[in-house]
């Protein structure tokens, strides 16, 4: 949610999916290292086919939006306060664990793979279905690094296709890439920092720090 924001002060359009995609993907390897033994697939395997409709829900968004970067980048703002504010709600209302149904795949298969297509930032709709089955932290943690990765990785392709087959801008430029390769020092950084600081601050404060840094970024793009 608030590398989003970030990745924003710097790019606009669809850059800022774009540019964003590598860095979560450097990210996401180390947490599919450490944590792949705790993944639980019979929750993602219903996921499948509602994130593909919302992958297509993405595509024609670019297709339709082709180079309004002024569209772009408010529809990526308003999906991370939209993020904020379901996280918000998911801490409220301490909702007691319950089995997955149907109909909670289809919710959040379909807005998480909406949201993860067009602006990287469906960790609060995984986090919120998770959550909501009762899962321990570290089936969270590897259960969503597995989510993420493959959704991550999957979206390249499409991506590098919007670029070849419609107008709008590039998602990918050599100056992104290289931009991405000079930050994954700091990357890999923030990840073993981030390992460390997990078991010594308390998940509400942490939680809190990054909800309201990533309602200002999501104020900035609509601003």
């Amino acid at each position: 949610m608030l590398a989003i924001p970030l990745v924003a002060m710097v790019a606009n359009g669809r850059l800022i999916a774009g540019a964003s995609l590598p860095l979560l993907l450097v990210a996401d390897v180390y947490a599919v290292s450490w944590y792949r033994s705790h993944t639980r697939w019979d929750l993602l395997r219903p996921l499948a086919i509602w994130v593909g409709l919302g992958y297509l829900g993405g595509i024609l968004f670019y297709v339709f939006v082709g180079n309004s970067v002024g569209v772009i980048d408010v529809v990526i703002g308003v999906i991370v306060l939209t993020m904020v504010v379901i996280q918000l709600w998911r801490m409220w209302r301490k909702r007691p664990p319950q089995a997955a149904t149907s109909i909670d795949a289809a919710v959040y298969g379909t807005s998480g793979g909406f949201a993860t297509f067009v602006s990287n930032s469906a960790g609060p709709v995984m986090n919120t279905y998770l959550v909501g089955l009762g899962l321990g932290k570290q089936e969270q943690v590897g259960t969503s690094a597995w989510f993420y990765f493959i959704l991550n990785l999957s979206k390249i392709p499409f991506y590098l296709a919007l670029m070849a087959w419609t107008s709008g801008g590039a998602f990918f430029t050599g100056e992104s890439l290289l931009w991405n390769l000079c930050l994954v020092p700091a990357v890999i950084v923030g990840v073993y920092l981030g390992r460390w600081l997990l078991p010594r601050i308390r998940q509400e404060t942490f939680v809190i720090l990054v909800l309201v840094l990533s309602g200002l970024g999501g104020l900035k793009l609509l601003i």
